[in-house]
């Protein structure tokens, strides 16, 4: 299991990490290596999140395999490695390995695209632990299309996995870079093919059922933080649904902390929630605009809006959109994602005697707490709750049902089914609902000077929207008390 921290290097942090203390007095070595990445012409392993390469260093040749982080987290991923004779790939090695059964019905392998970096490595011992960091300053080539690689990747050689991510933290709070999110991998592909990666969905946590619950958190944070870390290279070209997948995973991280909140330090927990909170603040002001555009403009025109009225509106909104998506660009390159995501990653445990407590033991009292909190939001009387009130309840319910996914390995699987279907049911309309205040909300903001202008046309869409808010209104009664005859799952 390789563990791994890649930044991006832009031009200024060059002198700036050469001169860093904590790389100085240490032995400095420079290789030459050129390395070529292989699958077969239809991409059989890349589909299946595997690279293949063989790395020259001057007359040595190492042949490697690498599994994607997904089920592992946003740092860390399987890895295989042989000492080869030649440049060319020896799939007998491959024997026991993920890509064995795909190689064994593939067509032959082609040489896909190469790196050619000069790399310069320092061995740290930090905090009990070996570190290799290493710059590389180099080019891609895929086909015609090149790119230039310089970056530093910070690598657990061995000892405490915190002393990494430490050590991250640390030289990211005095040294301009980003966290790379893409592998020399993806962006090869990237270039070979011409398209960006593309959005990814949460995958499932997998906890044994004898975690603790130090041992679950850690699970369940380093799982979302692949999740919104795997997202960030869509999102960073306007890509609607990225955008969607990291607020999705900002959420989920919420959910995390406030599903394990009694267990965690409360100074840390609160500063973790404060910045994502921030975050999720610029995402989803791209996302909600987004919806604007692409949906809840689209619907109104298919329900009888005249389209006369709604193109007035796109032109301001999809301005209001690229402004948007442009300060999640923006957000993206500042320091405050890395600062999360790094600590995050290293925190990660409650403290205190729950630490070794079983999360089987804790799971019934955590996941009831917020589950109090949602039938207090939504009460008895449904029916009679201002907007606000129903957009609380959603927000509740939201962190309920992420905190039954996260723990749903600990459970009987029909009873989450049961469970999750009258969540997502009541979910459904109480997003609709939203959608609606917001779609007002945005189109009210529209215009500037041409406010008396665009009244008409907001006034076409507000008709349009309270129509749909009736309608939702009219199912999340019969939802809400489904939703409470359902009981918690239980293992």
């Amino acid at each position: 299991m390789e563990l791994e921290v890649k930044f991006h290097l832009p031009s200024e942090a060059d002198a700036s990490l050469e001169g860093h203390s904590t790389l100085q007095s240490v032995d400095v070595r420079q290789a030459h290596e050129v390395t070529t990445y292989f699958d077969t012409p239809a991409g059989d392993l890349v589909r299946e999140g595997l690279n293949l390469r063989v790395r020259r260093h001057g007359m040595r040749h190492v042949q490697t395999l690498k599994l994607d982080g997904r089920h592992n987290g946003a740092f860390a991923r399987n890895e295989w490695e042989w000492p080869v004779r030649t440049e060319s790939p020896n799939l007998d090695l491959l024997a026991g390995t993920p890509a064995a059964a795909l190689l064994s019905k593939a067509a032959a392998l082609q040489p896909v695209f190469v790196t050619d970096v000069q790399r310069t490595t320092r061995t740290l011992r930090r905090d009990g632990a070996t570190i290799e960091a290493a710059v590389d300053r180099g080019r891609i080539d895929a086909g015609e299309a090149t790119e230039k690689i310089c970056e530093l990747e910070l690598e657990l050689k061995d000892g405490d996995p915190d002393a990494v991510y430490r050590l991250a933290a640390m030289l990211h709070a005095d040294v301009p870079m980003t966290l790379g999110a893409e592998s020399k991998a993806d962006r090869g592909w990237r270039l070979r093919t011409g398209r960006a990666r593309e959005a990814v969905k949460q995958v499932g946590v997998e906890l044994p059922s004898d975690a603790t619950a130090a041992e679950a958190f850690r699970r369940i944070v380093n799982g979302v933080l692949a999740h919104l870390m795997a997202n960030q290279p869509a999102a960073a070209t306007g890509d609607a649904e990225g955008v969607h997948q990291m607020r999705v995973a900002i959420r989920r991280l919420r959910a995390a902390l406030m599903l394990f909140r009694p267990q965690l330090e409360s100074h840390a927990e609160a500063r973790f929630t404060e910045a994502l909170r921030d975050l999720g603040r610029i995402f989803g002001e791209a996302r909600d605009w987004d919806v604007f555009c692409m949906e809840m403009l689209v619907s109104a025109e298919e329900h009888g809006v005249a389209t006369s009225w709604l193109d007035l509106l796109r032109g301001p909104a999809e301005a209001q959109r690229r402004a948007a998506h442009a300060r999640v660009v923006n957000e993206m390159q500042r320091p405050a994602l890395t600062a999360v995501v790094l600590g995050l990653a290293e925190w990660g445990a409650p403290g205190g005697s729950a630490r070794h407590v079983p999360l089987a033991d804790l799971a019934p009292q955590l996941v009831s707490r917020l589950e109090h909190k949602v039938l207090r939001r939504g009460g008895h009387h449904i029916n009679r709750c201002l907007e606000e009130e129903l957009h609380a309840l959603r927000k509740a319910l939201k962190k309920l049902r992420y905190s039954i996914e996260f723990l749903a390995p600990l459970y009987r699987h029909k009873e989450v089914k049961s469970y999750l279907r009258g969540c997502k049911r009541l979910l459904k309309q109480l997003g609709m609902l939203n959608d609606a205040v917001v779609t007002v909300a945005l189109a009210e903001q529209l215009g500037g000077e041409r406010r008396a202008e665009l009244a008409p046309a907001v006034a076409a869409l507000a008709g349009w929207a309270a129509d749909r808010q009736r309608k939702a209104r009219r199912h999340i009664q019969e939802d809400w008390h489904a939703f409470r005859s359902v009981p918690l799952p239980t293992h």
